[in-house]
């Protein structure tokens, strides 16, 4: 029987940024699939108040996708540098919203 290799490409991360938000990454490379054809498996999400705002991941049988608010919408996946780049400018347009509505 084979064994299944996960590997953390990214270990799971949690942070909590300076206007007190949940950020938590991670990333694994396993197996290649009709699912996973990168044979990666990630997640990228910011929590506000206990609800997620913002994620990139490509869990199930969704594929890659990004949710904001209460929309999602498919992503096309370059790299996972790519994509945390683009996390993370979502995150900072974000904080710079909550530091404007607290002004």
């Amino acid at each position: 029987m084979d064994m299944i290799i996960i590997k953390a490409i990214i270990p799971r991360k949690r942070l909590i940024t300076e206007k007190d938000n949940l950020i938590e990454i991670v990333a694994w490379r396993i197996p290649k699939s009709e699912h996973y054809p990168e044979g990666i498996k990630y997640s990228f999400s910011l929590i506000h108040k206990n609800k997620r705002i913002i994620a990139f991941d490509n869990f199930s049988k969704e594929g890659h996708h990004k949710h904001y608010f209460d929309k999602k919408e498919s992503y096309k996946f370059e790299n996972l540098k790519e994509t945390r780049k683009q996390f993370s400018k979502l995150v900072e347009g974000f904080e710079e919203e909550q530091n404007d509505k607290n002004k």
